[in-house]
């Protein structure tokens, strides 16, 4: 018996260690794996879903579409289905197009909007994790891989994202991300096919 509750006890402990924070040598090593595969990644492409989960609806609303990432600081999301919609970040500017009509925000001038690019793109490449000024970020166990809990500083910011989670793979590299507003609501971004440094046309980027 005595035998049995130590199995249990060993086993609850492995759990807990699965699913707890990093110490300070695991979140190191693993800020600094992540780190370094960011600073190579010079074009990222992916096919995503996203699903906004909401206590006030019935059903849970999907999208999908494809990103494309070119370094150092141009992102493009293409909504595909149920509707087609774009978001390009280029040159410190944010251009959406919906229903064939263009839009331009100047991020350098709308300090949110400029912080929403760095978020977006951050989430990427994975460079978020070096956003200490504007972020606090604790890293997490989940189970063989690990997800960082991202809290934005800016209260405009943390206005719209309460919590942000970033769950890596266990190639360190963004397998989804998930976006908490203030009344516990949140949209699920998982991505697939993942493409790194892979050739993309400049005709994406183009708005």
């Amino acid at each position: 018996m005595r035998i049995i509750k130590l199995c249990i006890f060993l086993f609850s402990l492995n759990m807990l260690a699965q699913n707890g924070t990093l110490n300070s040598s695991q979140k190191q090593e693993f800020k600094t794996s992540v780190i370094e595969k960011s600073n190579n990644i010079k074009s990222f492409s992916a096919e995503f879903s996203q699903t906004k989960h909401m206590k006030m609806m019935d059903g849970n609303p999907e999208s999908h579409g494809k990103v494309y990432y070119k370094s150092p600081n141009t992102l493009k999301w293409e909504y595909i289905k149920p509707y087609d919609y774009q978001l390009l970040f280029k040159d410190s500017k944010l251009f959406i197009v919906e229903e064939g009509q263009l839009s331009e925000v100047d991020l350098s001038s709308n300090k949110l909007f400029d912080k929403m690019g760095e978020l977006v793109a951050g989430s990427v490449n994975g460079k978020i994790l070096m956003a200490d000024k504007d972020f606090d970020i604790t890293y997490h166990h989940a189970g063989e891989n690990v997800k960082a809990l991202i809290i934005p500083k800016d209260q405009n910011l943390r206005g719209m994202f309460k919590e942000i989670w970033i769950n890596f793979n266990q190639e360190h590299l963004i397998r989804s991300v998930r976006l908490i507003d203030p009344s516990g609501d949140y949209t699920e971004i998982l991505m697939k096919n993942i493409k790194i440094n892979q050739p993309i046309p400049p005709s994406v980027f183009q708005n």
